[in-house]
């Protein structure tokens, strides 16, 4: 009887163990195609209502099916509605803030709409499921104790700013030392059918830590300009990836497989250099820092196509232009297949501005054109990209 405790505690350090990566330098397979595209502006009508651009369309919904844009306000419960073909607002949802089917339990942090229908709110440490008459259906909080399958250790969290599936089934984020600004230890699933959490480590050999800025600027108290970590969601598979390095993981679901995917390009730095100070003392220094480190690559989240069966990515860097005598950020569009090999890479021209003081702002792709958040004077606004690709 006394090896029972050890064996059970032999099954658990097994079945939480990182999987075994395959690591894979992905070579680039541009096929013989003509690349083209264009960029213009589009204005949404918002009506009588001042739309809710705080978090900078953060915590919006773009459904493809729909072609609908569903923002939610976390502060008042309303979810404005937007048609984006109509380029207006088509309708207001609104929830309770609080009681018993109140969407607020700590801070409202996003909005999904599924394929059935039901509005699922993010509220960082619990998953709210909405009926379609606003009434609360079901909720998940992101606990050991609330959750089977998988545990979490001592001290760690799931990132509450995670990912829902279009189908309402599951929830992913990352997870790790979150309470104390420590490493994160891999991807978390929670399926919200059986309230079950799986856990997924993935060894990130994460170099973000050589890119932090901090500046102490009281005692035990510090101020720190990250990098940022991603997660697109592919169906029940999860592609990880990050802001300062060309590289994804992606996770096969049917497989239980994980893949570190390593890119090369030939139009813009693959890994940021970070020649710029990591220990500030004044705000001035702070801001000196993270101008430099701005100008340095910065790569955006993978962005789905669901129709044209592509990813998308954003990636930015200051170039110098001798002959113009100007530093100039550069913009590089990479286009991925279905599986996620890069099938061409398209550097923009000068004159193309994709928003985002860091990472590119909030994206989607709609009938196969990639609209980016514009924030102006409180108005509703996208930089639409429109991509075409004649194979020849």
């Amino acid at each position: 009887m006394s090896r029972l405790p050890f064996l059970f505690f032999l099954s658990l350090i097994i079945s939480c163990s990182p999987k075994k990566e395959k690591v894979e330098v992905v070579p680039k397979t541009f096929t013989n195609h003509t690349f083209e595209y264009t960029l213009d502006t589009v204005f949404i009508d918002s009506g009588d209502s001042m739309p809710y651009l705080d978090m900078n369309l953060v915590s919006s919904d773009y459904v493809s099916s729909e072609g609908l844009l569903y923002n939610l306000d976390p502060g008042t419960g309303r979810v404005d509605v937007y048609d984006i073909d109509a380029q207006k607002l088509k309708k207001h949802i609104q929830f309770e803030v609080r009681g018993p089917n109140g969407i607020r339990k700590y801070f409202p942090t996003g909005i999904k709409k599924t394929n059935n229908g039901d509005l699922i709110i993010r509220d960082y440490f619990e998953v709210l499921r909405m009926g379609e008459d606003t009434k609360l259906k079901d909720s998940y909080q992101l606990l050991n104790h609330k959750l089977d399958g998988d545990n979490l250790g001592e001290s760690q969290e799931i990132n509450g700013m995670g990912e829902i599936s279009n189908d309402g089934s599951y929830f992913a984020s990352y997870y790790g030392y979150y309470p104390s600004n420590g490493r994160i230890l891999g991807l978390a699933k929670v399926d919200l059918t059986s309230k079950s959490l799986k856990l997924i480590p993935v060894s990130f050999r994460d170099q973000s830590e050589r890119f932090l800025i901090r500046w102490e600027y009281r005692e035990g108290k510090t101020m720190v300009v990250p990098e940022y970590k991603f997660l697109t969601l592919d169906g029940p598979n999860l592609i990880a990836s990050n802001s300062y390095k060309n590289e994804l993981w992606y996770y096969d679901a049917a497989k239980d497989s994980l893949y570190h995917r390593i890119y090369q390009s030939s139009l813009i730095s693959n890994v940021k250099k970070g020649n710029f100070g990591k220990r500030v003392g004044s705000m001035q220094d702070l801001n000196s820092a993270k101008k430099r480190k701005f100008q340095e690559v910065v790569f955006s989240p993978i962005i789905k196509d669901p129709k044209n069966k592509r990813f998308y990515r954003y990636s930015r860097e200051v170039q110098q232009e001798p002959e113009q005598g100007g530093r100039y950020f550069r913009f590089v569009l990479s286009v991925f297949d279905a599986n996620l090999r890069i099938i061409h890479e398209e550097k923009l021209d000068l004159s193309a501005f994709i928003p985002g003081e860091y990472s590119v702002n909030k994206t989607f792709v709609h009938k196969g054109m990639l609209y980016t958040f514009l924030n102006l004077r409180n108005q509703i606004a996208f930089v639409r990209l429109k991509p075409s690709v004649t194979y020849e």
